[in-house]
């Protein structure tokens, strides 16, 4: 059939099957001709938002969403279409309310509940999300979402040496689910998480052997988890807060207990400065030692 006669659902099935294949330049070009004869029909919409977040145009996807949304405001696909781009940009808050909005809505969803499991997975909630695909897994026991989302979990909170042969595969044959990881480990180390940092990126590591930003990202970890690194764990995790706070309860307890106690007062110096001097010192030769 010549294209020019074509039906919107004939160019949406074409478009999709295109996408699919990750061919979007074809899908784009076919795409402009469709919107040309049909520029405000959803499917073809929602395959334009498609086709934008296939090329990481998430904002254009998004705008593409909204429009559908303001002729069909309860469009389910729309609507959790709209929930994956805001998680995928870290936009949680967004993204639980339109969850629960959709769970509410939709209580037999188990897609509902593991999407909103990797939402809690990102916002370094791993009890709630686990709670959540589980859930999904009751309802549906090969849920896929539900299970990669399980497996991110585990990647956090599973002990050093657990075989993770699953997960590797799991990171190899999805790069979404490595994207979503990149954030957990981004967020584990603003939140001052490292070692559950450094979990996640010996991982992503595993999978991507040759990115180097995940290999100086594990060499780092590994030298601030190392356990002569323990004493100086308040300054890691609270940076010049936890050092003006040192200095300041320094000062005023070696005054308190100089006018009792001159001894006490001087060794509790001498322990300040020591604190100090090992604060300085002592990480970049370990640094120096292990990536030797």
């Amino acid at each position: 059939m010549d294209s020019a006669h074509l039906s919107a659902s004939d160019f949406a099935l074409q478009i999709s099957e295109l996408l699919d294949r990750r061919r979007s330049a074809q899908a784009r070009a076919l795409l402009t001709q469709a919107l040309l004869a049909h520029p405000d029909d959803v499917e073809l919409l929602l395959q334009a938002a498609r086709a934008d977040a296939i090329d990481g145009k998430n904002g254009s996807a998004r705008d593409t969403l909204l429009r559908v949304l303001q002729q069909v405001p309860h469009h389910f696909g729309a609507r959790a279409f709209l929930l994956a781009l805001f998680t995928d940009d870290g936009e949680l808050v967004q993204a639980e309310q339109l969850a629960l909005s959709l769970i509410a809505e939709y209580p037999q969803s188990p897609d509902l509940y593991a999407a909103y499991a990797r939402v809690m997975l990102q916002a370094l909630n791993f009890a709630k999300a686990r709670a959540l695909a589980t859930e999904a897994l009751r309802m549906d026991a090969d849920n896929d979402t539900a299970l990669r989302a399980l497996a991110l979990c585990d990647v956090i909170e599973l002990p050093r040496g657990t075989d993770s042969a699953a997960l590797r595969r799991l990171l190899a044959d999805h790069p979404e689910d490595r994207h979503t990881l990149g954030l957990v480990v981004s967020a584990l180390l603003n939140s001052g998480d490292h070692r559950s940092a450094l979990r996640g990126a010996r991982e992503l590591m595993k999978a991507q052997p040759n990115d180097p930003h995940w290999l100086s990202l594990v060499q780092a970890l590994s030298v601030q988890n190392h356990w002569s690194m323990l004493p100086l764990w308040p300054l890691q995790r609270w940076g010049w807060s936890a050092s003006i706070a040192l200095w300041l309860g320094g000062v005023v307890g070696v005054r308190a207990l100089n006018g009792i106690n001159p001894e006490a007062a001087f060794w509790l110096s001498c322990l300040i400065i020591g604190y100090v001097v090992y604060s300085w010192v002592w990480p970049p030769i370990l640094k120096r030692w292990m990536l030797r």
